[in-house]
């Protein structure tokens, strides 16, 4: 290139035209010098092409780290809102009571039926611990009713008799229908909320819980493999069961499968990539 700056040069100097037409010859030698040149170019195209991997490799571990956090707060607050509580509850429901209330209609009419006489029981021994009757629009009320099972008894002349078993909590009763005649209709609405169940609702909140605080605990692992940039599958194995991790219902889970998805694109700048 040197020795065809000087030839067009020397040319100016000797006061010479270029014509137009003039075939311009360039050696061998200037032909080589002319592809050396270019050669630095293509490293500086792979080398653009090593930071892109990077900056999608960092801000696909930042959306997983992220995710994975979010997930630890939802456990958390899992663990210390329902299990603590509940079981407590369920351990001393003896002891705690609720307001109960109810209505009472007519079964053609579905009117209120007024003056009916309401017995609460204790179950075993059937000793009466509270009676109210209903007014006007047919509706009762008791206070302060141990949450545990009872037998509450609605009784009026020339009507049903209607014993029902129950389990006391601070939401109404279902309605009671009456009917006329002479006998005792017996309802059992006691399962509708009974120990087993509570004590499978807390053991079910604390599962989950511990699912969601284990599973973003592997999200935090899978970032910082993604930061190193050694293992490309397991960083996304790892990220994968982070999902579980359920940050903010899917709030969490959203940033982490975009972490993935970012992470694709940085797939051949792992090193276990690049050796194969």
């Amino acid at each position: 290139m040197k020795a065809l700056r000087e030839r067009v040069q020397a040319k100016k100097n000797a006061g010479t035209l270029i014509e137009p037409e003039e075939p311009l010859v360039i050696t061998q030698d200037e032909y080589q010098e002319v592809v050396i040149v270019e050669e630095p170019q293509q490293d500086d195209w792979f080398e653009m092409l090593d930071r892109d991997a990077d900056r999608w490799r960092n801000l696909a571990a930042s959306l997983v780290l992220i995710g994975s956090i979010l997930g630890i707060i939802s456990g958390a607050l899992i663990l210390q809102g329902n299990p603590s509580e509940a079981f407590v509850s369920a351990w001393n429901s003896d002891e705690q009571t609720a307001d109960i209330s109810g209505e009472i209609l007519l079964d053609v009419e579905g009117t209120g039926v007024e003056n009916v006489t309401v017995e609460l029981l204790e179950q075993d021994s059937r000793a009466q611990l509270q009676t109210t009757s209903t007014n006007e629009y047919g509706y009762y009320s008791m206070e302060n009713v141990a949450k545990k099972v009872h037998i509450i008894v609605f009784s009026k002349d020339g009507f049903q008799t209607v014993e029902r078993t129950f389990s006391p909590d601070d939401a109404g009763l279902m309605p009671v229908t009456m009917k006329t005649g002479n006998d005792t209709r017996y309802e059992d609405n006691s399962e509708t909320i009974g120990g087993p169940s509570l004590d499978f609702a807390v053991a079910l909140a604390s599962g989950i819980g511990i699912v969601t605080v284990l599973a973003s605990f592997v999200g935090v692992q899978a970032a910082v493999e993604m930061r190193r940039g050694r293992h490309y599958r397991r960083s996304q194995y790892f990220a994968g069961f982070a999902l579980f991790g359920r940050g903010f219902i899917i709030i969490g889970p959203t940033l982490i499968l975009a972490g993935m998805i970012l992470n694709i694109f940085a797939k051949f700048d792992f090193e276990d990539q690049r050796e194969d």
